[in-house]
């Protein structure tokens, strides 16, 4: 879950009033929640049972329900909505509170005026079930997993067993055909030295010490016994040996191939010919990428506490254009020959090297710890600097990028070390190469609101504000042609900042009202341009909570209309639910000012208060646009679409437009549509872009 992602919330707490604060300090921290404040341990069950909940935060003096209570409920349904509990401060400081409440089995407890140190609880807790849930996930896949794998050892042409202390613990009905046995039954439990020659059985005793007594270094070994069938009768048996986990337990497989049953061939040499294709790189002679991969897979699998190892991702600086288009392609791999020569000339005995790509290697070192890696991974960046490669008598220099990844006992995915490396590696070509550097996770920002201010104000000054329109498509064959006003920051490199980064810095330093009002007179400004063009578009501007209470506002906006020579119902201005809930009658006298002006006043997130339709009695909006959340949670969530068809119709009786955001497949589209919203945005119909540009003919 992201920080902008809907916090599906549960408040216990015998003060609405402090409910609707809590609430507000979320949105205000860049938290948007859907709340629901529980008065009832009917209630609380009813709303368990009939939606998922991210959160529930409850102060722990509340009685209806009491914490315990709501905790007893949560387990009673087997619920993953971990608790947050508040307290008061004893004058004594005792920890007592803190303590009661997580036996109670509160995730936390938190001073109730401590803020900020909820937020960090908050964040921590949304992470873990985050965590929680994609555990759940991998166990289901893993579990269909080994059904499958099962299915398949059952149905396998090839003869398969498995052995544990001198026992077969599990064999196939081809293993059992093997021995002329009818049925694997007759064999599970049975000791193997029961089916093998007196003359063999010591020569199998030793193999299988020595093969478990190596443990996890133990490699696929090949093994030939002479078998007696169940008629007694003397077969000659070959297998291949190797250690694996079968039901959670660590055992031996015999692994009979299907064709070695049929045809008996000895020749190791051709086997090890063919393996050495299957897993080289024909034109470097190092390792290929599938080689790789699967030592990572083992590697990954069985690291423990005290081994360490590091991916060293190597890419050659500039190779196609310095290289392959100068020396064409035989003159590349002769080129690659010589630098895997050198790198085979400075790896260990131990290190695994392989080619991934056209014009990268990588390297498997083991048991070198991050800044040895660090200095390695330079003195070859220095090594291959200097190295002369010769080219049909032509001499090329070239450089090369490292960047280097940790596998410890902490490794999950091949796929992430692999990512982690490359990661780092295309940071040091940003900074032109030539270097190595280890991949380390992103720091948390703590100083990014301060660059921001400096930012914000820089982008004030020199322009570097841009606006996106985003399509809002009618579902009841209307002639309005909406757009919504999307804002984005530029920074010095020419990226785009989402609002979601730089408001609330915006906020701290009262520049918010001067943001607005340049989005305001931009908007105008083209909005009249596309007008002038015979379009009969309408505009959706967005403003903020110091906009909203600021009462200069209407005035300006009167005059700014004047000079455009546009007509004041061209653009609706739009509010935030909870701007407009925390600041009821600034709210409503803005809407009341723009009703005199002609135009109209919409909110947005609307349905994530405790009490969102007290807001429209107070406030009079011709449209409402639904929080995003509720339409997500449908779609992605396999959600009843119950809450928001009652939503919407009850936003229609009392006659109000309806705006459904996030509609991202078309699957959702038959539900909104009888439910009687009268408009939809979202990215399966257009993302933001640059240019009121959508074809709304195609709607008609």
């Amino acid at each position: 879950m992201t920080t902008t992602d809907t916090i599906r919330l549960l408040i216990l707490n015998n003060q609405r009033s402090e409910a609707e604060r809590l609430i507000s300090m979320l949105h205000a921290s860049g938290h948007p929640c859907r709340a629901q404040h529980v008065e009832s341990e009917e209630a609380l069950v009813k709303l368990l049972q009939e939606q998922s909940w991210d959160l529930l935060i409850g102060n722990n003096d509340t009685t209806a329900p009491t914490p315990q209570v709501a905790i007893k409920q949560i387990r009673r349904l087997n619920k993953d909505v971990p608790v947050i509990l508040l307290y008061e401060t004893d004058e004594d400081g005792s920890p007592f509170a803190r303590v009661e409440g997580m036996r109670l089995g509160a995730a936390d407890v938190v001073d109730v005026d401590d803020d900020q140190h909820l937020l960090l609880v908050i964040d921590r807790e949304l992470a873990n079930r985050e965590q929680r849930q994609a555990r759940r996930n991998t166990d289901r896949r893993f579990r269909e997993a080994e059904r499958r794998s099962q299915q398949l050892l059952d149905s396998s042409r090839d003869a398969i067993a498995f052995i544990q202390d001198g026992l077969y613990l599990y064999s196939n009905e081809s293993f059992a055909e093997l021995f002329g046995y009818q049925n694997k039954d007759d064999i599970e439990a049975m000791p193997i030295m029961d089916m093998v020659t007196s003359k063999d059985q010591m020569r199998l005793k030793n193999f299988l010490k020595d093969f478990m007594f190596k443990g996890d270094e133990a490699e696929s070994s090949s093994l030939g016994f002479t078998g007696i069938t169940q008629e007694g009768k003397e077969t000659h048996i070959d297998l291949e040996v190797s250690l694996v986990t079968y039901d959670e337990e660590p055992c031996i497989q015999f692994l009979a191939r299907a064709s070695a049953t049929s045809i008996n061939t000895n020749n190791e040499e051709l086997e090890a010919q063919l393996k050495q294709i299957k897993w080289q790189d024909l034109v470097t002679g190092a390792y290929n990428r599938q080689y790789l991969l699967n030592q990572l897979d083992h590697i990954i699998d069985n690291v423990d506490e005290k081994q360490y190892y590091c991916l060293f991702y190597i890419e050659l600086d500039n190779f196609s254009e310095r290289v392959k288009n100068t020396f064409g392609v035989a003159g590349a791999d002769l080129a690659l020959i010589d630098i895997a020569t050198l790198l085979r000339a400075k790896a260990n005995t131990s290190d695994t090297i392989a080619r991934l790509g056209d014009s990268t290697f990588a390297i498997i070192s083991p048991n070198v710890k991050a800044d040895a890696a660090v200095n390695r991974a330079m003195q070859f960046c220095k090594d291959l600097e200097a190295h002369i490669i010769d080219i049909d008598h032509k001499t090329l220099q070239i450089t090369c990028s490292i960047g280097i990844s940790l596998i410890n006992e902490t490794t999950t995915s091949t796929n992430t070390v692999i990512e982690q490396a490359r990661a780092a590696m295309e940071k040091v070509i940003a900074k032109e190469g030539n270097s190595a550097l280890l991949f380390e996770p992103d720091a948390p920002k703590l100083d990014f609101k301060i660059d921001l201010a400096s930012a914000i104000q820089q982008a004030l000054d020199n322009d570097r504000f841009r606006l996106l329109f985003q399509p809002i498509i009618s579902l009841r064959g209307s002639d309005e042609e909406y757009y919504e006003v999307y804002l984005r920051m530029v920074d010095e490199n020419g990226n785009e900042i989402s609002p979601n980064h730089f408001l609330e810095a915006a906020a701290n330093m009262s520049a918010c009202t001067k943001i607005d009002r340049w989005v305001i007179l931009e908007s105008i400004k083209m909005l009249s341009q596309h007008r002038a063009k015979g379009n009969k578009t309408k505009l959706i501007v967005n403003i903020g909570r110091q906009s909203l209470c600021d009462e200069s506002l209407v005035p300006w906006l009167g005059v700014a209309f004047k000079a455009a020579k546009l007509t004041a119902d061209s653009i609706v201005f739009q509010a935030q639910e909870i701007d407009v809930t925390n600041h009821l009658n600034a709210a409503k006298q803005f809407s009341e000012g723009l009703e005199k002006l002609k135009t109209s006043f919409a909110i947005s997130n609307f349905g994530c208060s405790l009490n969102p339709f007290n807001t429209l009695s107070h406030v009079p909006a011709n449209m409402i646009k639904i929080d995003g959340s509720f339409t997500t949670d449908i779609q992605n969530n396999n959600e009843s679409p119950e809450t928001l068809i009652q939503l919407i119709e009850k936003l229609n009786s009392e006659s109000k437009i309806t705006l459904v955001p996030f509609v991202e497949n078309a699957s959702v589209l038959s539900t909104l549509w009888q439910a009687g919203a009268h408009y939809i945005q979202g990215h399966y119909l257009q993302e933001p872009s640059h240019g009121m540009n959508y074809d709304f003919n195609m709607e008609s």
